[in-house]
């Protein structure tokens, strides 16, 4: 098991170390040329829409075919779009509708990766061994978001953007090599399947319907999802206009986020055991702290810290309770409830993100921050009721 630990580590190291670096040079990038907020929240929010059309279809997919080759065609069709956008930027012909555009098809390809992904992880190990893979795997990733934020703001500064854009081709190139030696074992025969893609489709929203459970972690995990993507992706702007800070700031600032997320894994066992039951709670009142420090103060130490707990907080929501999520799912149903729940995740983000962007261009870009204090709020009194049901008494926990 070691040797299929360390490419699975590996590779979501570097693909997570790829993915920051673009989106926090792509995001800069298009600030740099347009100099507006509101794009800011445009690229966020209609990123995830072509998502919502096709995540139903894709969970579909997952459960029907090859995962581990689903994840490979992923990437390479990252790979492949990122190569077109570098050379527009490199050219000097990058527009903001270009940079929309493509990174809407980023995120399509994403919305199959990380599904196939998460999908894949229960056929490479056993099933008592699935919470310390998930939240290992995802201190690898959010040690791979850390360096690639960090070293985006450095690099920025000497290098062009489109040699950024090399650095994380080739991250995602190497991360693609890293899986291909993964061995596995096939839970289902889904390419021999008597169904319909449409009953598929059919038999998965029932399951969804009459399994309450999931459907309140998806409530849950769609708030963390909401806070983190707006956060990263409205630093830029924050940093520049709130903080009056430079590249190197944001990039260091974007870096603390990735670091709370790596503590969050590391003390992943230490928290789940602490909180139990209540583990969602406590990190929505951590989510919640960190907003109120960058949302009402202009002190760098502050809004540090603020980050900080974001990414703390927002790591324990996403990879402890899709922890419970696969262990309380089905596996023939792990495809599609993993894409419902992006569905969830992407429908907040399309919808949140253009309104906190309007929010930033007429209040403050730290009034962005304050706003989303308001579903963080929501979620933490569901998430009281939501910790008294069976589901989350998992026996299984990390170790």
């Amino acid at each position: 098991m070691g040797r299929t630990c360390f490419y699975v580590f590996s590779a979501c190291f570097l693909v997570e170390f790829g993915r920051a670096m673009y989106f926090l040079v792509i995001s800069w990038v298009l600030y740099e040329l347009t100099k507006s907020p509101a794009y800011t929240g445009l690229l966020v929010g209609l990123g995830f829409v072509p998502g919502l059309f096709l995540n139903l279809v894709i969970g579909v997919i997952v459960d029907r075919f090859h995962r581990k080759g689903l994840i490979l065609s992923a990437n390479l069709l990252i790979i492949a779009v990122m190569i077109s956008v570098t050379i527009a930027i490199g050219a000097g012909v990058a527009k903001p509708w270009l940079i929309i555009g493509t990174h809407m098809l980023l995120q399509v390809t994403g919305s199959l990766y990380r599904p196939a992904l998460q999908a894949f992880l229960p056929e490479a190990f056993a099933k008592e061994e699935l919470p310390k893979i998930f939240t290992r795997a995802g201190a690898a990733s959010d040690l791979g978001a850390l360096l690639g934020s960090s070293l985006s703001g450095t690099v920025m500064a000497y290098f062009s953007a489109a040699s950024s854009m090399a650095a994380v081709i080739c991250c995602f190139l190497l991360g693609t090599v890293a899986l291909m030696p993964v061995k596995h074992k096939t839970a289902l025969d889904r390419g021999h399947k008597k169904t319909t893609a449409v009953s598929d489709l059919v038999s998965g929203f029932t399951y969804l319907r009459n399994n309450t459970f999931l459907l309140g972690l998806f409530t849950i995990m769609f708030v963390g999802q909401l806070v983190l993507h707006t956060s990263a992706a409205f630093l830029p702007v924050y940093v520049k206009d709130f903080l009056n800070g430079s590249v190197q700031i944001y990039g260091i600032m974007a870096a603390t986020i990735s670091i709370g997320g790596i503590v969050a894994g590391i003390l992943g066992t230490w928290w789940w055991k602490r909180s139990g039951r209540s583990v969602a709670t406590r990190s929505l009142l951590l989510v919640a702290a960190g907003l109120l420090c960058v949302g009402l103060s202009p002190s760098l130490p502050v809004s540090f810290v603020g980050v900080f707990l974001i990414g703390a907080g927002t790591t324990w929501i996403r990879v402890l309770l899709q922890t419970v999520q696969q262990m309380a799912t089905d596996p023939q149903y792990h495809g599609r409830m993993a894409s419902y729940r992006m569905l969830c995740n992407q429908s907040a983000v399309a919808i949140g993100g253009p309104i906190l962007g309007w929010i930033a261009s007429h209040c403050g870009v730290e009034s962005s921050y304050l706003a989303l204090l308001l579903p963080v709020t929501g979620a933490t009194l569901f998430s009281l009721f939501q910790r008294k049901a069976a589901g989350m008494n998992i026996p299984h926990t990390p170790t």
